[in-house]
């Protein structure tokens, strides 16, 4: 397949614990359906601020072929901005 996804999902005002599992769980899936995934979570840096994080997170998306959004993406300003600008892109975004 060697497509290339990026999950996005609800991460500020979760516990961390709570926030890696479900990253984690859909990064197992989609890498066991033949994808390459970037995890944001995976990069987690608490010293930057949100604008930073995004910024950084978005440059990341970019490099994809797909987005794939957890079921909270409504609940996180990150996760609607990204799934804005990917289907103003033109990119695949999957809804989970």
């Amino acid at each position: 397949m060697n497509r290339t996804a990026y999950v996005a999902g609800k991460i500020t005002g979760l516990p961390k614990e709570d926030v890696q599992s479900k990253f984690d769980q859909l990064t197992s899936r989609l890498t066991g359906m033949g994808y390459n995934v970037i995890n944001p979570v995976c990069v987690l840096d608490d010293t930057r601020n949100w604008n930073d994080a995004v910024r950084s997170d978005i440059k990341q998306m970019l490099e994809c072929d797909e987005v794939h959004l957890l079921p909270d993406w409504q609940e996180s300003r990150g996760a609607q901005l990204e799934r804005d600008i990917a289907l103003r892109l033109g990119m695949q975004v999957v809804y989970h």
